[in-house]
């Protein structure tokens, strides 16, 4: 393609901009200098604009794009929009600096290259806080324009067969994308996609579609070339491809005519672009399209932006180049003078003259750091030189860290020094990655050791001697980053350093808990902060570095901003002795590097080969002193740690020799073994590492290769070396002759001396041969002998798949062989098996399918791994046969398939995972599941607690995040499903049990397993098991859609019961029982005698009961038979139940009441309450005896005997008092029961639950009023219902001791309704007692607890209702004595009855599911927002109907006057005619000779009149529609709101519950508790309530227990005994006001203050206010608490409520006055109730405001207002009221001040009330009231004050709620604190306030009028129109605009008139007039310039051009 760009204009503003860039630099250091003078930031702006215009103008939009980046961030430093100005203006100036030189490579390459500039573009657009961009973003590739193809040619195309035809393509291109996506059969589906696409292309031929084919054809062909993987990005363009078809498939042929969409044209051309193929196709893409220049190559790119760094870095490199190989030398001199005796110190003065040139040279090339660091060490060269310090390791180390700092820094400058000759070069390695990789190691030992001397002072405890080698540890650790250099982590470890000698070594006080974890936190960020850099040396860390520096500034200590670190020296801050400990104790500790390691790698210039190798290795003299215990002890922990490092690295290093990593670490450990054990006189472990040593040295430096013989002997000395150390542990060196052979040996091989290594290796081989335990062979073979067995099953299964997947067992069989054979020692097998271990291994980690080729490799190795078995007896080490083959062919193997896969470019799916992370991972992830398996023991142990359940949640969330940034979804989808688990118990949504910790521990081990696999290298397994049933436990915990029961009789059909109506028919059915049980005969009386009873009724008794009796006998045979079965105790209970129904239905008593008491006895044994025993069972046999005998008596007439005397032993027995039932009816622990239970139905229990918790709440009130009015009988029997029901619901789920409490406070109810109790005070405190304990033991079961026992309780009710208490003889003979004469009397109770039952039954009501309500109320929104949108729509067509009236209006004007001119032009022209043809005395228009001119007119004229008519029909219609719509809003607000009131519950339903818990703290804590409720009629929202609940039953406890003194104290003070507790609720606005006071002694402030400050939360000498003090009680674990009580928890601490009303969106108050009590006010949103708002604007947002919170609404003047402002504070008074005016925007703390100059129309303002303050909000502008649908704005944003919720607006746009009450309440907040730190309010007033530029625009069409004012509008002008001249001037009367936009022709004075007028105006005639006309001839321009029209544009004009000259002609610029 060709090039457009101009360089020519280039060259001639290339200049010019570099000179405008210069001053804008200049006006930007001007403004650094003076901030506060803006002018300086503006003549820079300008100067940038300018720049950014004239780029534009020679269009090099890359340069152009800059310019745009650098004016951007310009405008943002000028409005204070950067976070970080230093480092804006550090951009700005960089960038400003590269700009011309950009143009210069602009203009010699050629090309203009965005690309070259894309980091700066980023640094640019990062420094304001946008977005960055890619290179897709500058990718513009020059699309073709294909014409459309004719009607012929489409009709050619077309055929019948042409649907059918696409449709088959389609679905062969969608098979193949389904292959894609599951990666089978790539290369087939690629074929199939590839001849689809080659169809269409053939079909689209020439088509603009057929652009789109050619280009996927050709990229999918490049796919099946390997160009490209099969990644998600080019699978979803081929779906878009996909759509293109579908689209053709639907549309036809004519659907080709149509182009692909461009972006799915660029996506695909950017991978053609991307792509090297040289493919035809290809290349003939990227010619059309001009793909090379529109993304040029990498390597290109690189280059430019290299030349972009820096014009003198090719000048600077043979500086550099001189400099290092000075530098060389120097370190050379170093080294010789290291490896001497170092008694000649005067050698060192060769040193400082190179040293001094070097530093010479670095001054002028302008290096200050580097120079300083050679100054600093030509300093210590000196001293050292003349004998002032001593030449010691320490001393060295630095001048050589020094030197290799700084010769990596000047490479770091300039790029890497090439070197011409590197193989004769003796520069070692200098990359600065590596030395800053080496010093961060270092310093991170360096902390690790400093944390750990902290923790053994925090032990000691406080033994400061333990910290005097801390500040030396952290000078040396210092030192190190200063040179790096790491400036910032530097001057922050000095401080800690500065901390720490001042606090903990000088300071004789302990330092507080909370300083320690600043310190703590501080040391942990920069260790975190260089664990990163160590593992990325690229990655951001200052975030870490802020997290330290606020720690210290937290204690008191802050570094020095911008400081020059300075690199200290030893000697400057410890002594020479003390230096020489810390060296001693730092090489004791860790394995430090000594000036061998430090100076480079291994060459031998610096590290030569042994000299003297010693014929036998001996052991120090025996006479000699043994070292000490002490440090005997650290050695050998130091060789434990260096033997793992090199079982670690050692076997990695084998596997792949080019792991110079792996060779490195284990030189390390050999070279620390040599110099620790030459140290403590292990002299033969110490030259047996050296051989070790030198051998590696060798092996470094490229002159030994590693061959089998090295690895051998490496391997052999490993297994030596702990039997060498075990015997210097015991004191028993001596000579051997195996380390002997072996240290020879790596001698000989170091030299290269072959007849001594075959010697020596034969020698080591016989000796080991004879050292192979055949005890230990034999366990080998069987062992290798399974993991065979393994290898052949899976080639068995092998063959028959194309493609196997490696399995777990494979890798593992092959892994595990490895490693037995080298432990037992048989290394012809583990050299075998090590390569192919090491193949199997990398496949797997990279997703690398298995071939023939491997399969066949894995067959070949079965039988010599055979051979080498059948070895093990003869000869174990023996050389299998094609070993050494094979093992060369698995190399090659992995080789090329391993450089396959990691070649081709990534498809996104073959994701080797990063072994760092992994690595990190695995140590972080297994220590965070051992600590929560015991946290997780320990809660199991106390359910109760959360401290553990928040631990494990934290723990969890660290675990589930690394595995995520692990890249281990298995390990994180497990952690997400426990976090789930563990948050549900922590909203207490769930309840724990057996069954929820055994699931749990289940899924840690499930974790623990996955962390095994992952450590062991296999394919993590899923655990969907897991999960699933950590779901289903969550599942638990929501509440039930419906409820009610289930019952089935066998059949397909089903019938559901409600739960209430369940109850209510078993009330109905046991109403009788107390009459019957009163009316059962006594032992004493008669068998009672059947007259009176009807036969017919009795005989069908008869039939029903014998066969119910034969029924129960054999059950009760069953159950006798076997006791632990419960089937037949449920058919027992029923059949007695129908027995029990059926004796009652037909009078006869006796039978009745005994099968009442079996009935009664057999829901004991189902309830487990009783168990078998034999007296049992003897009791039940004569029970059913008897029933029998009742029977036969009924049967024969006879009198029946009674059964009274039975029916009192049964009584007996369940009141434990009978014979032998004690000990038999002990009831187990209820904590079983509710586990049964819940292993049954938990489903019926949450129905339980809830109708319970109803029935608690309702009989608590009922109690309530029955107290207030004991003679109420109605709320008695309200009573007796809910506790017989209560008792129903409890005996159906089993929990007994419920049933059995509800039973006896039902019994004395029973007594209260037949009049045998009355009110008493012990009455009712058993009555009072009774509820709560039945509420406690609902709380129990909820919260899956163990339940209160209730035993005391049943005890005191049966003591009190005895016979003694009750008297229930004389009432049981008065019913007796007379039966007929109850019966008037009965009818009347009955009756009365009733009208009670009808007075107390309740409406009926529908339980609806929360989820659906809230669906349905969700829907009632949307339906608001649906026909706000219609409202909209509705509105703005008629705002466009108005417009079409307008229209139709000006037409009808013309045509009138062109009727009036047509009727002319006929009169004129027919005048002659008609004196021709003698119609003088004839008008022409009276003769019907109209022209065809004149009838078009008319028939217009009429056209017009009809578009009239149908404009009113439309507007008839429209006005309709907004009837309509008002009264659907009508209906919507009543539905919305109707659906809102359904989730409003009473506030007074909480009162029972709040009054139990004040009667249950008083009790225990023995105070007289008075508890008054006032104002709890309203209504909250159920969700709100529920969660408010536990804050205010924790604060209730508080009060009570430390805030009402006790009754001595208050008697002693003068107040009275009974203390005081008041609870109100009332709605302010949009608020919820909660407040609790007491009477009690207030909130001690004096414990308050100095807990805080035993925290370090305040200073000790701070003086803080009450208000302040109080504050501190509301901080997380603060406590002013003695001890931990049940009652209270930790104190005055109100941390925990204080969160869950911040969680809600509220705020709380704490008002305390010492000796009178304490107020809690707790402000919570109420947002339900918002439901018309009215919508403000602010600045360019719109807000809403409920209008339940607005007073009122005025409108004011501008002028006025500014007169208010100008007050301190500012006032506008009203109606008699004075309120301070406040501006919206100072609320909102956004920074906007009021919009006051340029304003003509009087500004709206609302009136507020807010407590004691009447304020006036000003606002800019009011957008009306309208209906609003409140939407929640979630938990992130649920704590930001002052919102209540969001809206959705009818155009799709968000609305904040405001609150306005919270806003006015947080302005007063900060304004008091502001007159506290005696800060002056600012003043909101704009005094030079820019204006927006105000633009008349005149014209008259109605379209060039909007398109003209939506454009100024866009670029922020104010906008006046008019539709001619006369309108124009009307306006020019009221406002004089900036600039005019005027037309010429207009039906009203036209353009030239208004020019004219304005000119001769004498206040208009300099108004700028831009005149825009579609006359462009230059007659006209001439007239317009003429009158004084200042420019002259014509229709249709450009908008760029339009604004520049508006720029240009306004007086204010925009």
């Amino acid at each position: 393609m060709a090039d457009r760009h101009d360089y020519v204009a280039l060259e001639w503003v290339k200049g010019e901009i570099a000179e405008t860039l210069k001053q804008a630099r200049q006006a930007l250091e001007a403004f650094v200098a003076h901030p506060q003078d803006p002018a300086s930031m503006v003549e820079c702006l300008s100067c940038v604009h300018q720049v950014h215009g004239s780029l534009q103008m020679i269009e090099f939009y890359g340069a152009a794009l800059l310019a745009e980046e650098i004016e951007q961030l310009a405008l943002a430093l000028q409005q204070r929009r950067v976070a970080q100005q230093a480092e804006a203006v550090y951009l700005l100036t960089q960038a400003m600096v590269q700009m011309p030189v950009y143009l210069d490579r602009i203009h010699t390459a050629r090309r203009d290259l965005p690309l070259v500039v894309l980091p700066l573009l980023n640094d640019l657009r990062s420094a304001r806080g946008e977005s960055l961009l890619s290179e897709t973003s500058l990718f513009a590739p020059q699309l073709l324009c294909v014409p459309e193809l004719d009607a012929q040619a489409l009709a050619k195309l077309d055929s019948p067969d042409l649907a059918a035809l696409l449709r088959k393509w389609r679905q062969m291109l969608q098979a193949a994308l389904v292959g894609l996506l599951r990666e089978q059969e790539v290369q087939t589906n690629l074929g199939h996609m590839a001849k689809v696409f080659s169809r269409l292309e053939a079909l689209c031929k020439d088509a603009p579609l057929g652009l789109l084919w050619q280009i996927a054809s050709a990229l999918v062909a490049t796919m099946a070339d390997g160009q490209f993987t099969n990644s998600p990005a080019l699978r979803g363009l081929l779906k878009e491809s996909d759509k293109e078809l579908k689209r053709l498939l639907e549309q036809g042929i004519s659907a080709i005519n149509q182009p692909a969409p461009d972006e799915l044209l660029k996506s695909l051309l950017f991978y053609i672009a991307k792509s090297d193929s040289q493919a035809p196709p290809m290349l003939l893409l990227k010619d059309q399209y001009g793909l090379a220049e529109s993304l040029p190559d990498t390597a290109l790119v690189d280059e430019e932006r290299a030349r972009l760094a820096g014009p003198d870095r090719d000048a600077m490199r043979s500086v550099v180049v001189a400099l290092c190989e000075e530098l060389v030398r120097v370190k050379d001199r170093l080294d010789v003078f290291v490896r001497s005796d170092r008694k000649h110190v005067g050698e060192l003065n060769s040193l400082l003259p190179p040293l001094q040139q070097v530093a010479d040279t670095l001054a002028v090339l302008g290096f200050g750091q580097p120079r300083k660091v050679i100054i600093d060490q030509l300093a210590v060269v000196q001293g050292l030189a003349q004998g002032q310090r001593e030449a010691d390791d320490s001393a060295l180390m630095d001048v050589a860290g020094a030197l290799l700092y700084v010769e990596a820094t000047l490479a770091g400058m300039v790029g890497t020094v090439e070197q011409t000759h590197r193989e004769n070069s003796r520069l070692p390695t200098t990359d600065l990655t590596q030395i800053h990789q080496l010093v961060i190691k270092e310093a991170r030992i360096g902390l690790q050791q400093a944390k750990d001397m902290i923790i053994d002072y925090i032990d000691g405890p406080w033994d400061r001697h333990r910290l005097e080698p801390l500040p030396a540890l952290l000078v040396q650790v210092r030192g190190a980053l200063a040179m790096i250099p790491l400036a910032r982590a530097a001057s922050l470890l000095a401080v800690c350093n500065e901390y720490i000698q001042e606090h903990l070594l000088e300071d004789n006080t302990p330092p507080t808990w909370g300083q320690l974890d600043g310190l703590a936190d501080a040391l942990t960020s920069i260790e975190y902060y260089l664990e990163r850099l160590g593992q990325d040396h690229e990655a951001p860390g200052e975030q870490v570095l802020d997290r330290a520096q606020s720690s210290l500034e937290g204690l008191g200590y802050s570094p020095i901003p911008d400081a020059v670190v300075e690199v200290p020296l030893l000697d400057e801050v410890i002594s020479q002795d003390e230096l020489l400990e810390l060296q001693a104790r730092q090489e004791l500790v860790s394995p430090t590097q000594t000036i061998a390691q430090v100076l480079a790698s291994p060459v031998s210039a610096v590290n030569p080969p042994a000299l003297y190798v010693p014929t036998s290795l001996l052991p120090p003299p025996a006479d000699e002193e043994r070292v000490d215990d002490e440090l005997l002890e650290v050695f050998l922990e130091e060789t434990d740690e260096v033997l793992v490092a090199l079982h670690e690295h050692l076997p990695q290093w084998f596997d792949d020799p080019r792991d110079t990593a792996a060779l490195t670490e284990v030189r390390r450990a050999f070279h620390t073994l040599k110099g620790s054990g030459r140290m403590v006189r292990a002299l033969i472990l110490g030259e047996l590492a050296w051989s070790a040593e030198n051998l590696l040295n060798r092996i470094m430096e490229n002159s030994v290769k590693p061959d089998q013989r090295v690895r051998r002997l490496l391997a052999d000395v490993l297994a030596l070396l702990p039997e060498v150390i075990r015997e210097f542990a015991d004191n028993a060196q001596h000579q051997r002759d195996d380390v002997d052979l072996l240290a020879a040996c790596a001698h000989a091989l170091a030299k290269g001396e072959e007849v001594l290594i075959a010697a020596v290796m034969a020698h080591t081989v016989n000796a080991n041969d004879e050292a192979l335990d055949p005890h230990l062979l034999e366990i080998f073979r069987q062992e290798a002998r399974s993991h065979l067995d393994t290898l052949n099953r899976f080639l068995d299964s092998a063959t028959e798949a194309v493609s196997p997947p490696i399995s777990d067992d494979l890798q593992r069989a092959l892994h595990t062989l490895k490693g037995s054979a080298y432990m037992a020692g048989v290394l012809p097998i583990a050299e075998l098996a090590r390569p192919l271990d090491q193949l199997i291994l990398e496949f797997k980690s990279n997703l690398i399918p298995l071939r023939q080729a491997e399969i066949q490799l894995l067959k070949a190795a079965e039988p010599l791994f055979r051979q080498g078995l059948l070895q093990l007896d003869s000869d174990p080490l023996a050389t299998i046969v094609g070993a050494a083959a094979l093992i060369d062919e698995a190399h090659s193997l992995l080789d090329i398939r391993l450089a396959a896969a990691l070649s081709a470019p990534s498809n996104g799916l073959r994701i080797k995972r990063n072994p760092q992370l992994i690595a990190t991972f695995l140590a972080e992830g297994m220590d965070i599941l051992l600590d929560a398996e015991s946290l997780l023991q320990r809660w199991q142990q106390h359910p109760g607690e959360r401290q553990e359940l928040s631990a494990l949640l934290d723990e969890l969330t660290t675990l589930g995040h690394g595995a995520h940034m692990a890249d281990l979804p298995q390990v994180d989808e497990l952690c997400e499903a426990l976090l789930d688990l563990y948050g549900a118990v922590e909203e207490s949504s769930l309840a724990v049990s057996e069954r929820f910790f055994h699931e749990v521990e289940r899924a840690h081990e499930a974790l623990i397993d996955m962390l095994d696999q992952v450590a062991a290298g296999q394919e993590v397994d899923a655990s969907p098991e897991r999960i699933r049933a950590l779901r289903e436990l969550l599942d638990q915990a929501l509440d039930p859609g419906a409820m009610g029961l289930i019952k089935s009789d066998g059949s397909r059909s089903l019938s559901i019961t409600e739960l209430n109506a369940a109850t209510e028919q078993l009330a109905i059915e046991q109403s009788v029982e107390h009459a019957i049980q009163s009316a059962v005969q006594e032992p004493g009386e008669t068998d009672a005698p059947l007259s009176g009873l009807d036969d017919e009724i009795v005989e069908i008794f008869l039939e029903e009961a014998v066969d119910i009796l034969d029924s129960a006998g054999q059950a009760l045979h069953r159950w006798l038979s076997d006791p632990d079965n419960p089937l037949p105790l449920s058919s027992l209970q029923r059949d007695l139940h129908t027995l029990k129904g059926g004796a009652r239905m037909a009078e006869i008593g006796p039978v009745g009441d005994l099968g009442h008491e079996l009935e009664s006895l057999y829901e004991g044994l189902i309830d487990r309450r009783y168990c078998h025993s034999s007296a049992l069972a003897d009791l039940l046999l004569q029970s059913h005896d008897l029933l029998a005998i009742l029977l036969e008596q009924l049967q024969d007439h006879q009198p029946l005997s009674s059964p009274a005397e039975l029916i009192e032993y049964i009584r007996d027995f369940r009141q434990g008092t009978g014979q032998g039932s004690r000990p038999d009816v002990e009831p187990k622990p209820v904590r079983s029961a509710v586990d049964i239970l819940e292993e049954r139905d938990p489903e019926l229990l949450e129905i339980f639950l809830e109708e319970g918790f109803d029935i608690v709440e309702s009989s608590g009130g009922a109690l309530a009023r029955w107290q207030d009015e004991p003679q109420n009988t109605v709320e008695v029997e309200n009573l007796l219902r809910d506790l017989h029901t209560l008792k129903g619901g409890a005996r159906m789920v089993e929990i007994a001791p419920i049933g059995d409490l509800a039973h006896e406070l039902e019994f004395l109810y029973e007594g209260l309704s037949a009049g045998l109790l009355h009110s008493n005070p012990l009455l009712i405190s058993l009555l009072q007692s009774g509820h709560d304990l039945l509420a406690g033991m609902l709380d129990a079961v909820r919260a899956r607890h163990p339940l209160p026992s209730a035993t005391l309780l049943i005890e005191s009710i049966h003591r009190f209702s005895s016979p003694n208490g009750l008297g229930s003889l004389t009432a049981k003979a008065t019913l007796d004595d007379a039966p007929r004469e109850a019966a008037p009397s009965s009818a009347v109770a009955v009756s009365s009855t009733a009208e009670a039952e009808a007075e107390r039954t309740p409406p009926e009501m529908v339980k609806v599911a929360a989820e659906q309500l809230e669906s349905l109320v969700n829907l009632a929104g949307e339906t608001s927002i649906f026909r706000e949108r219609i409202e909209q729509q509705v509105s703005d067509a008629h705002v466009t109907l108005v417009e079409m009236e307008t229209t139709i209006e000006r037409m009808r004007d013309q045509l009138r006057r062109l009727d009036i001119e047509t009727q002319g032009r006929i009169l004129s022209r027919e005048q002659v005619q008609a004196e021709r043809l003698g119609y003088e005395e004839f008008d022409p228009l009276e003769m019907d000779r109209h022209s065809q001119l004149q009838q078009l007119s008319r028939a217009l004229f009429e056209s017009a009149s009809d578009l009239l008519d149908l404009k009113e029909t439309l507007d008839t219609r429209n006005h309709d529609a907004q009837a309509l719509l008002s009264q659907q809003a009508r209906v919507n607000t009543e539905l919305q709101e109707s659906l809102m009131r359904t989730r409003m519950v009473p506030f007074e339903r909480l009162l029972p519950r709040l009054r139990r818990i004040v009667r249950q703290v008083s009790g225990e804590l023995d105070k007289q508790v008075r508890f008054d409720v006032g104002d709890a009629e309203g209504e909250m929202d159920r969700s709100v309530l529920e969660r408010m609940v536990a804050p205010l039953e924790h604060m209730l406890r508080n009060a009570i227990d430390h805030g009402l003194e006790s009754a001595e104290e208050r008697r002693a003070v003068g107040k009275p005994q009974e203390g005081r507790i008041s609870l109100s609720m009332v709605h302010e606005g949009g608020d919820i006001v909660i407040e609790m006071r007491d009477d009690g002694g207030g909130i001690d402030l004096g414990a308050v203050r100095r807990k805080a400050i035993k925290r370090g939360l305040m200073e000790a000498d701070a003086e803080l206010s009450d208000y302040e003090l109080l504050q501190f009680i509301l901080q997380a674990g603060f406590s002013t608490a003695e001890k931990v009580t049940q009652i209270s928890g930790r104190g005055v601490g109100m941390d925990v409520v204080h969160a869950e009303v911040k969680q809600l969106g509220g705020s709380m108050v704490i008002d305390s006055t010492p000796g009178q009590g304490t107020c809690f006010q707790i402000r919570l949103p109420f947002t339900v109730s918002v439901n018309r708002a009215l919508m403000v604007q602010c600045g360019e947002e719109q807000y809403a405001v409920p209008l339940n919170t607005v007073e009122g609404i005025v409108r004011v003047m501008p002028g006025e207002l500014e007169t208010c402002y100008l007050s301190d504070p500012p006032r506008y008074h009203f109606a008699e009221r004075s309120y301070e005016l406040r501006y919206l925007g100072e609320l909102l703390n956004n920074g906007l001040p009021p919009k006051l100059l340029g304003q003509t129309q009087p500004l709206p303002v609302l009136l507020v009330h807010v407590h004691d303050h009447w304020v006036a909000v000003q606002v800019d502008a009011l957008a009306g009231s309208r209906e609003i649908v409140v939407k929640s704005l979630g938990a992130q944003f649920a704590g930001v004050q002052g919102i209540s919720g969001a809206t959705i607006l009818g155009d799709g746009r968000v609305v904040f709620i405001l609150d306005l009450p919270a806003h006015i309440r947080a302005l007063y907040g900060r304004l008091q604190a502001q007159h506290a730190a005696g800060q002056r309010a600012p003043k909101f007033i704009e005094v030079t306030q820019a204006r927006p530029l105000l633009v008349m625009v005149v014209d008259d069409s109605v379209t060039v009028r909007k398109v003209t004012s939506r454009l100024l509008e866009r670029n922020g002008m104010s906008v006046l129109t008019a539709k001619d001249g006369i309108d124009a001037m009307a306006l020019l009367q009221e406002h004089t605009p900036d600039i005019l936009l005027l037309d010429i022709e207009m039906p009203r004075m036209d353009g030239f008139e208004v020019a004219s007028k304005i000119r001769n105006d004498d206040r208009l005639k300099d108004l700028p007039i831009i005149m825009i006309t579609s006359r462009s001839g230059q007659k006209h321009r001439d007239h317009a310039m003429a009158i004084g029209v200042n420019d002259y544009l014509s229709k249709p004009y450009q908008e760029s051009v339009l604004l520049e000259s508006i720029a240009q002609w306004s007086p204010v610029h925009v």
